[in-house]
């Protein structure tokens, strides 16, 4: 089954004047479940306009748009100080993700793709008007880094963790003690885990916060391969240990299949002149036998695939030790 959103129900009153007449794109979104509910966070694209946004909203029970619940999230976050806090890195609100840690609501985002460093924020929000509460923090790591890093995928298991990147597999702890940047510091020496799916599909790059299910958290990412129209992102899954130092016990052999309505289908130019398709998972809940993934379609589109548990586990295949067993 699949949740097809209107653009829009989904854009923010604020910013319903400057939309008129002009094309708005609202994808990538993440998912949260609530008590009565779910949470939705988006990216939004007005064009002409350079600025990209984030907004969040309610959904109910069966994953209608809440009337009047969109709030224009990016226009009231407030930044403390950065070494470069000008142009980009405060403007540019890239695929949010949405957490609840330590019994708290937060959104994540990054500051896209730009000189000398891109930046990654964590923002705590109010439960009730999902507004902004104090400034957004930072996210830190002193050691080894890479010059363009997203989607760091946090989760909570006996403590605060994320999943640095898939390929290798490398984790880190972190405290939301203090106001001010989050360090994040090394769990242990990162896991390799050879496989053929990257060499097929493109290496598996960050995507939902993990979820825990059973003695595992599931992990949906995204790869990129080349097509002939350019670039294409693709779903993909994989699991790994509940418990540190959190190793991958099984890896994706195939995508996972979304079956996307003909309705999905890309109505306007290219966001990006080099990518060809788009599937992107940003947030995922599993319930009853059934995983609820929230995707972006194409720069495009929101939209929810409910998919079989079953379906996603005969995508995996078990890791091996050196010894050849499985985990």
């Amino acid at each position: 089954m699949i949740v097809l959103f209107d653009n829009a129900e989904l854009l923010p009153a604020a910013w319903r004047d400057e939309a008129r007449g002009q094309a708005v794109r609202v994808f990538n979104a993440g998912l949260l479940r609530e008590r009565a509910g779910w949470l939705l966070a988006y990216r939004v694209v007005i064009e002409p306009a350079a600025k990209r946004r984030i907004a969040i909203c309610r959904l109910t029970e069966r994953f209608a748009v809440v009337p009047g619940s969109p709030v224009a999230l990016s226009d009231q976050v407030r930044f403390g100080a950065l070494a470069d806090a000008v142009g980009q890195t405060t403007t540019w609100f890239a695929d949010p993700r949405l957490y609840r840690l330590s019994g708290r609501l937060f959104v994540y985002w990054n500051s896209g793709w730009h000189e000398p460093q891109n930046h990654q924020f964590l923002q705590e929000l109010d439960a009730v008007t999902l507004q902004p509460v104090s400034r957004a923090r930072e996210l830190a790591l002193a050691g080894r880094r890479q010059k363009l890093e997203k989607n760091w995928a946090l989760f909570e298991a006996d403590g605060l963790f994320a999943v640095y990147s898939v390929h290798p597999h490398r984790v880190l702890r972190f405290s939301l003690a203090g106001n001010g940047p989050i360090e994040f510091s090394e769990v242990g020496p990162a896991t390799p885990n050879p496989g053929g799916y990257a060499q097929a599909h493109g290496g598996l790059r960050g995507g939902a916060p993990p979820q825990r299910c059973g003695d595992h958290f599931y992990s949906f990412c995204h790869s990129i391969e080349n097509g002939d129209d350019g670039y294409h992102y693709t779903a993909g899954v994989y699991r790994f240990a509940a418990r540190a130092p959190f190793a991958p016990t099984d890896m994706p052999r195939i995508p996972v299949a979304i079956p996307l309505p003909a309705a999905a289908r890309r109505s306007l130019p290219k966001l990006n002149a080099a990518i060809g398709g788009v599937v992107y998972p940003a947030g995922a809940a599993y319930a009853n036998g059934h995983w609820v993934v929230s995707l972006g379609v194409d720069d495009e589109r929101c939209a929810l695939a409910i998919l079989d548990h079953q379906a996603i586990l005969a995508t995996l295949e078990p890791v091996a030790t050196n010894a050849g067993v499985a985990l």
